[in-house]
């Protein structure tokens, strides 16, 4: 357990060329789930001092394309905002950056990590962990296209026997890249067994540019830990925000000493419903749903009866069905809503 004259130790900030994040503690780019939406909710209650879109495919950056997936839509009040890209193509990429700089971007992120087969299967995200002369010639594309900050996410490597995620570091550095966030699995192990983040204190100490640490954070008091421990400069929190969107309010009020809020199940209604209501209003009704149906699987995690709950949500025909599955659920607990804007 930390201490109070410990946590007070702590960074708060880090410098990305000369954009102050703060506090340092950030929303990981999640498919499927961080879109504007979701962001401003984070955003609200306080906490995180930088959101990032979801990761969008270069290929994709087109007017006609975005009119239609809708990815980098933002808000002001998002800024600074963090727009992500993969690929594999440097030229196709580094022409991507320059239409996303003209979106707004206040920084650019290179997926490097993501494990998910059918992204790796196009030769995009922990897939360039297997060629890094190929990542070389994009991060230098991308850095000579645009005059924001670029930044990389990536991951320790392939598998055990190709951890580089040192080399891989001091490459980044090297091509003038602004910032780095870690997730210390390999693409091999996905989401399974533990996050080492002695490899996050290690790419701290192999360079100068701000070390972001990623992965296996459980709550607000793990993440303060992993901070102190791992030296990073910040901390990135995913699928934690999805569980426990106040994660971030929570690790505020622990560095100010204050008891962290603990949200009823009425909280976590009331999260629900103003979710589902934004997204009705902003997007289409499948979209909507399918918004729902993927936050509710981590979302309600830790309440008893879960299981039956996301079941009812992702068998709902329509928004307003599951909404109804939601409500009926949390209706047999009686907590008072606390405010939670």
């Amino acid at each position: 357990m930390l201490s109070q004259e410990n946590i007070q130790k702590l960074p708060t900030s880090y410098i990305i060329e000369q954009l102050c994040i703060t506090p340092n503690i950030v929303l990981a780019p999640m498919a499927g789930v961080t879109d504007s939406i979701f962001r401003r909710m984070i955003l609200r209650m306080g906490g995180c001092g930088l959101v990032s879109t979801e990761m969008t495919n270069a290929a994709s950056v087109s007017p006609k394309a975005l009119r239609r997936h809708g990815l980098l839509t933002f808000y002001p009040e998002e800024r600074p905002l963090t727009m992500q890209l993969s690929g594999n193509d440097p030229d196709l990429v580094a022409h991507a950056a320059q239409m996303v700089e003209q979106l707004g971007a206040d920084i650019i992120d290179l997926n490097c990590g993501c494990p998910s087969p059918k992204v790796t299967g196009g030769g995009h995200g922990a897939s360039l962990l297997r060629d890094l002369p190929r990542m070389e010639r994009m991060l230098r594309a991308v850095r000579a296209a645009v005059q924001v900050p670029i930044t990389l996410k990536f991951r320790a490597g392939w598998d055990e026997q190709q951890l580089n995620y040192l080399e891989t570091a001091k490459l980044a550095e090297d091509c003038g890249v602004a910032a780095l966030a870690l997730h210390p699995r390999t693409r091999e192990q996905r989401y399974t067994g533990q996050a080492d983040w002695s490899r996050v204190a290690a790419v701290k100490a192999a360079v100068s540019i701000p070390v972001i640490g990623s992965g296996d954070v459980q709550d607000a008091h793990d993440a303060l830990v992993r901070l102190r421990a791992s030296g990073a400069d910040g901390v990135m929190i995913g699928r934690a925000a999805m569980a426990n969107p106040w994660i971030f309010l929570q690790i505020a009020q622990l560095r100010a000493g204050q008891a962290p809020i603990q949200p009823t199940p009425a909280d976590k209604l009331d999260f629900l419903l103003r979710y589902m209501a934004m997204c009705e209003e902003e997007m289409a009704p499948r979209l909507a749903l399918n918004k729902t149906k993927q936050l509710i699987g981590q979302f309600v995690v830790a309440l008893p009866g879960a299981s039956h709950l996301r079941v009812a949500v992702h068998q709902a025909p329509s928004l307003s069905q599951a909404r109804d599955a939601i409500t009926d659920y949390f209706s047999v607990f009686a907590d008072p809503v606390v405010s939670s804007r």
